[in-house]
């Protein structure tokens, strides 16, 4: 038996040796006269941009029987790629480690890259591909590179500006004007960029906030020559782009104004969509509501009065915890401009509207920045108190009577006997309230008049009460639209969407119809969304209150 299994294992060892002499036959009918050497390809080719040009780096393969490195390049608009050997011998030190060219000159395209090693006898390696745009004057990156001053303003013969924020990859900004004794200027904005305002203690001055608006020339008694050109000179480093670039000395065009949202969403309310063209001519204006910033009051350039608050009409009680915000360091540093720049420029200011006290610091804002040095000594406003609660507006209330009133919300129609009616009995006491819905929803109530006739505007006053959790319910914008068949609408003011209102308790707010939409409709139409009042099983549960909707 042994003997017959050591014949076994004999025949299949020849069998193997005969196999692999075939398997051997086979290969070299096709591999002619020996074993095929694949040449070792270059690694981690990276390719990175440059001004006009581009870097393109790799790591070299140790093969020994490389004698040159292959680079060439081709955009869409070359016929032919361009070809850059590189010799070996002259980096046999760096073996193994990454090399480097600079393919210079070159166009605002994308330009393909192959890097591969070569041998002796021309074999080529396994290519590397990568692509590569090169910056250039034409490149769309160079115009969102920052020129530092992100507003700015004409003041008389003064220059507003305000400053972005710093950062590594700016090297130099520059502002260049001549001033009105004909001597050149430069004023270094970076330099600015991180200015701060700060609190003197026994450790030395504590940073209270960035101060970046600043009024040009600082030297008093100095101004700037507005017939010639302001330029700002530019030099820094683009997001991933290798070299420095000094850009295009930029010029700043007079006629520029870039608005806020906010403000322009006012301009709208108050002259229509074709605002703008009234801007030059506004010399009194007024700020009632919540304002992010002030400091587009400098693009009104015959402007002499800001009225702060005026609209407001709410009990003194709230006249503190409803009163209007903004950005107070801009809001006061753009009133201090006006105030240097605009002979008898005065600011009437009602209710303490607007910068009132900083709860940090408990010091009024007013006199926070004074000591800040932000502000002068004698700024001042001009205090007006409640006298506007006095001189609220008269309005004759449109008859109701016949009046059909229907609402979106049919199960509760609101709480009231009357429902959506309340909205129409010119009392703040009693007030219409829909059925509570998880999740925000639009309530809609019409008011069919049953005849055509002219709206001139609305009282809309809040419900009185303050109680713990009422104020939620109250709400700070409606949308009101005007129709005659009841089926197409069209908005009854100027603005895109939602009319601002005051939403303190038993706040009044006067919205006007502009004249160009005092025409005569049978149906009106509010839409008001209502508001998040308590939880339920996690779930927003909304709702509204609204006192009365009188029009008038």
């Amino acid at each position: 038996m042994e003997r017959k299994l050591y014949y076994i294992a004999w025949l299949f060892a020849a069998l193997f040796v005969i196999g692999c002499e075939d398997l051997e036959d086979t290969y070299d009918e096709y591999a002619g006269d020996g074993m095929i050497r694949y040449v070792g390809k270059c690694s981690n080719v990276e390719v990175q941009p440059g001004w006009e040009r581009l870097r393109v780096s790799w790591k070299n393969n140790l093969d020994a029987t490389i004698k040159r490195v292959k680079i060439s390049w081709q955009s869409e608009e070359d016929s032919e790629p361009f070809v850059r050997y590189i010799d070996r011998q002259a980096n046999e030190n760096n073996a193994g480690l990454m090399d480097t060219i600079y393919i210079e000159n070159l166009k605002d395209v994308v330009y393909t890259v192959r890097v591969s090693s070569l041998s002796a006898d021309s074999t080529e390696s396994l290519v590397e591909e990568k692509y590569g745009r090169p910056y250039s004057e034409s490149h769309e990156d160079l115009r969102s590179f920052t020129r530092g001053i992100i507003n700015f303003y004409k003041l008389g013969d003064k220059l507003a500006v305000c400053l972005d924020e710093s950062n590594e990859n700016l090297k130099e900004l520059i502002l260049t004007y001549r001033d009105t004794r004909g001597n050149v200027q430069e004023w270094d904005i970076k330099d600015h960029m991180d200015d701060s305002l700060g609190m003197r203690s026994w450790t030395g001055i504590v940073p209270i906030c960035r101060d970046y608006m600043f009024l040009l020339p600082e030297e008093e008694g100095v101004g700037i020559d507005f017939s010639q050109a302001l330029t700002i000179k530019r030099r820094g480093l683009l997001a991933g782009c290798i070299d420095e670039i000094k850009f295009t000395d930029e010029v700043l065009d007079l006629n520029e104004r870039v608005w806020s949202t906010a403000f322009s969403q006012l301009m709208l309310k108050n002259y229509g969509t074709n605002w703008e063209n009234e801007v030059d001519r506004i010399e009194t204006l007024e700020l009632d509501y919540n304002m992010p910033v002030f400091q587009d009051l400098m693009y009104f350039p015959n402007l002499k009065k800001v009225i702060l608050g005026k609209n407001r009409y709410m009990a003194g009680t709230y006249a503190t915890s409803h009163a209007s915000t903004t950005d107070e360091y801009v809001g006061l540093t753009t009133l201090q401009f006006l105030m240097d720049t605009r002979e008898g420029f005065t600011v009437e200011r009602y209710n303490k509207h607007y910068f009132g006290m900083d709860n940090m610091f408990h010091m009024d804002y007013i006199a926070f920045y004074q000591m800040l040095g932000k502000l002068k000594r004698n700024f001042s406003l001009t205090e007006m108190g409640a006298s506007n609660l006095d001189n609220a507006p008269s309005v004759t209330p449109l008859n109701t009577e016949g009046w059909v009133v229907t609402c979106s919300d049919t199960v509760y129609n609101g709480y009231k006997a009357k429902g959506a009616a309340w909205l129409l009995d010119d009392d703040a006491n009693t007030y219409f309230e829909p059925g509570q819905t998880l999740g925000a929803s639009v309530i809609e109530v019409t008011f069919d008049m049953k005849s055509e006739q002219v709206v001139h505007g609305f009282k809309v006053m809040q419900y009185t009460r303050n109680d713990e959790g009422d104020q939620d319910y109250l709400l700070s914008s409606i949308k009101i639209e005007f129709s005659n068949d009841g089926y197409i609408w069209k908005l009854a003011t100027n603005e895109d969407g939602a009319i601002t209102i005051g939403n303190a308790p038993g706040e009044v707010t006067y919205i006007n119809i502009p004249e160009s939409k005092q025409e005569a409709v049978r149906y009106v139409r509010l839409l008001m969304g209502n508001q998040q009042v308590g939880t339920v099983s996690n779930s927003a549960l909304c709702n509204l209150r609204l006192g009365s909707c009188m029009p008038y």
